[in-house]
């Protein structure tokens, strides 16, 4: 049941996984289900992954590999150097940013959106790992970019906006079923991710003009 290559063996092991996890949550998923999934022996999923933990945060770490392969493909990766690129660059590469997340999280193929939302709704004892090694990055590159294109905010101002961004973005996962009502519908319309983007672009431009505005008519006021 179990005699191909580990290489192939460890793959089922993680798209079983996956799956479980995305459906039943990480508590509510035993090794002894991944492996039945799998087809594979109880011992072989021991071996190849140790723990239960250990597995979870592979197959995190793997999503987490796919959006930043997407962000790169877009020249908006964590690491793209941002200091030579005009006003309209730095709009744009929010945009991709935004609208990358929009289709990582609602992505009907992949686990993404449903393990995060899992993890904010009934947190496992792996979030601080994927909060350090994952979702800070992200945030830190988010930070950046925010500060790169309004550079008079504060540091506490920056993260404050970075917040309201990634949490336009997320609504669209965590509010999904009372949306669709709304919008009746029975599912998201092809083409939400980028229409959505650029509409959570554009409002949070010009929300971060208006913070940039409000501190400098202040430190005007406090000149004079």
């Amino acid at each position: 049941m179990d005699r191909d290559h580990p290489p192939a063996t460890r793959r089922r092991i993680l798209a079983a996984a996956g799956a479980l996890f995305a459906e039943r949550g990480f508590r509510a998923t035993t090794m002894r289900e991944i492996a039945q999934r799998a087809r594979v022996n109880l011992a072989a999923a021991h071996y190849h992954y140790g723990s239960k933990q250990a597995l979870y945060l592979e197959v995190v770490r793997g999503e987490f590999d796919k959006l930043e392969k997407r962000l790169a493909a877009r020249g908006a990766s964590p690491g793209a150097p941002l200091e030579r690129l005009s006003r309209g660059e730095l709009e744009e590469m929010l945009r991709r940013r935004v609208e990358t997340m929009l289709e990582t999280v609602l992505d009907a193929s992949s686990v993404h959106g449903a393990i995060m939302q899992r993890e904010m709704t009934d947190p496992s004892d792996a979030l601080p790992v994927i909060v350090e090694q994952f979702i800070d990055p992200q945030r830190r590159a988010m930070d950046r970019l925010v500060a790169r294109l309004e550079p008079g905010l504060s540091p506490a101002e920056v993260e404050r906006c970075t917040r309201s961004l990634v949490g336009q973005t997320f609504f669209y996962l965590t509010h999904r079923p009372a949306l669709l009502l709304l919008m009746g519908r029975s599912r998201y319309p092809r083409g939400i991710e980028r229409e959505a983007a650029e509409h959570i672009t554009a409002f949070s431009l010009g929300g971060l003009a208006r913070l940039a505005a409000e501190r400098r008519e202040e430190r005007a006021r406090h000149a004079v």
